[in-house]
């Protein structure tokens, strides 16, 4: 992996004793019980992705609890980020925690966040940190596009209508959660073969079509060989939803071409800031560009979180796109 967590957070502070904590039956729970055995299990991480529906005030949050066993030892670890006034922050308390072991297929406390809820309750996500106060709440979580479903990784993504209070003011949108549980894999620790040159987009278009697509050009047989597994993340795919039913499944290869580059200051690689993306003649054309964007910079890496604006066009139909996007070089 590209940073030491699938979502790359990389400032890590002393690790305290962590005896105190809310019951048990206050924790977040992952999509279902895992179809994995708990023992063999090493990985689990919840993202939280709410994206507000006015795109002239947008509004967008990141959460992302992951959490980890290294041989004896647990640990939780958290990533937020709160999009508002077309800037981003990172929000306190990015690193991580230790963890009590009894499941981690709970999503347990951090230093500031916590999470409450299923996918059928809906979810009740909370942070109290820094210049931020954030309160989340959404309806059921209903399934949209598995990228990935093998004997080892279990991966998929969900919608459900949300609202953020944010500053004390509340703002509707929707809530995309994303588990990923994997097996006799820790995607707490490094792995430079995991991604290169990924780029994954979550949108929303005026009609209300949903649109979930990712590519990642890493070398799986270098994974395979680093890390003596056999299955990885899904290098492409995604899915078009609307009133609640596919209309459109991305299959490779997908057609997305960068049409404009930017160097982040102090490194050697560069982060694409404008798209054309194919689909069909049924579906039209996406052109989509960077509204917005923060980072954790390396020289050789980094990863990137975008907020994005742009046009479905159909023919001579057209309509706005927003959302939020990520890249890893």
């Amino acid at each position: 992996m590209s940073k030491k967590s699938f979502f790359k957070p990389f400032f890590f502070f002393l690790l305290v004793l962590y005896f105190a904590g809310p019951p048990i039956n206050t924790f977040a729970e992952t999509t279902a019980p895992p179809v994995l055995e708990e023992e063999a299990v090493s990985f689990y991480s919840d993202r939280f992705i709410f994206r507000g529906k006015d795109i002239d005030d947008l509004i967008m949050v990141v959460f992302v609890f992951e959490r980890g066993r290294e041989e004896s030892r647990y640990f939780g670890q958290f990533f937020g980020a709160v999009f508002e006034k077309n800037h981003w922050s990172l929000l306190e308390g990015n690193d991580r925690y230790p963890y009590r072991p009894e499941a981690l297929a709970l999503i347990q406390p951090s230093y500031y966040a916590n999470a409450k809820g299923t996918r059928t309750s809906g979810f009740v996500l909370g942070y109290d940190g820094g210049d931020f106060t954030i309160k989340m709440s959404s309806g059921a979580v209903e399934a949209f596009y598995t990228p990935s479903d093998g004997e080892t990784i279990k991966n998929d993504i969900g919608i459900s209508e949300a609202v953020v209070t944010l500053h004390g003011k509340d703002y509707w949108g929707d809530l995309i959660h994303e588990s990923l549980i994997w097996n006799k894999f820790n995607s707490l620790t490094r792995h430079r073969h995991l991604y290169k040159s990924y780029q994954g987009f979550y949108l929303k278009s005026d009609s209300g079509m949903q649109i979930h697509f990712h590519q990642n050009k890493a070398d799986r047989e270098a994974f395979f060989k680093e890390t003596q597994l056999t299955e990885t993340l899904q290098s492409e795919g995604g899915a078009i939803l609307l009133n609640k039913k596919i209309i459109y499944t991305f299959d490779p290869p997908i057609m997305i071409s960068e049409l404009d580059k930017k160097t982040p200051p102090f490194s050697v690689y560069k982060v694409p800031s404008r798209w054309h993306v194919e689909t069909t003649s049924d579906i039209g054309e996406l052109l989509l560009w960077t509204r917005g964007e923060t980072a954790m910079n390396w020289l050789v890496g980094g990863y990137h979180l975008m907020a994005i604006e742009g046009l479905a066009k159909n023919g001579e139909k057209e309509e706005r796109v927003w959302g939020f996007a990520e890249y890893f070089p």
